[in-house]
């Protein structure tokens, strides 16, 4: 562990000296005035969070319906409405894939930040509930690291109430496959069956595929207490 910690520390240093190209379109990040985040003013500047109409239940963004998509007209979801930060097709993909595959951490902060704003200006400072990964990463995951920012640099409460055990992925799957695949794979995390939860919760996710995941979670925390479940997503597949 001390190894793995110096090596972390190590190449935050090297990136703070020589914070190398931008993310998105490679110009060389040395000059920029705020080097913190591995993209360019202009490349920042241009990743504006979702605004204008929104689907009211999953957050994504309409073109033609009014007020609610079509998914979500013919879908019966346990949480109340989602927020998605931005479209996955987009710059966000490249971005999330960099954290993800790549561990560019210096983005766990920049994610933050957009969903910090999303979540105060929507009235939702409610305590975060992170979606649990199918794999034990803990902090690791891009959930998890962004979750835990949100409680360091924005004072918000984060509670990690579930679990999952087992499941193959769902990557792959539709919803109607998902909906099966997670069946009793969600649980309450050790100890909060016995602990009261808060009323209102957001679960946080990175990518909204089909809503299944989020569905799953909410289910469980409603069973357990939880009277109003909202959702907060980085990204949203259209």
């Amino acid at each position: 562990m001390k190894l793995a910690a110096a090596r972390e520390t190590g190449r935050m240093l090297l990136e703070t000296v020589f914070p190398g190209r931008c993310l998105l379109c490679g110009e060389w990040l040395l000059l920029q005035s705020d080097h913190r985040v591995p993209l360019c003013a202009r490349c920042a500047g241009g990743m504006k969070a979702q605004s204008g109409p929104c689907c009211r239940k999953c957050g994504v963004k309409l073109i033609v319906e009014d007020g609610i998509c079509v998914r979500c007209r013919n879908t019966d979801y346990s949480f109340e409405s989602s927020i998605a930060l931005f479209p996955y097709a987009t710059a966000a993909k490249t971005l999330l894939e960099s954290l993800k595959f790549r561990g560019r951490r210096r983005l766990v902060p920049w994610f933050a930040v957009q969903a910090w704003s999303a979540l105060r200006g929507a009235g939702r400072l409610f305590p975060l509930v992170p979606v649990p990964s199918r794999k034990r990463t803990g902090a690791q995951g891009i959930v998890g690291q962004v979750t835990a920012c949100l409680q360091r640099n924005h004072g918000m409460t984060v509670t990690p109430a579930l679990e999952r055990r087992g499941g193959a992925p769902q990557k792959s799957l539709n919803y109607a496959e998902r909906q099966e695949n997670l069946k009793q794979r969600i649980h309450l995390a050790a100890g909060y069956d016995e602990r009261a939860l808060p009323e209102e919760v957001v679960l946080v996710d990175d990518v909204f595929t089909t809503g299944a995941t989020l569905d799953a979670c909410a289910r469980v925390l409603r069973a357990a207490g939880c009277s109003r479940v909202y959702a907060i997503t980085l990204a949203i597949e259209e």
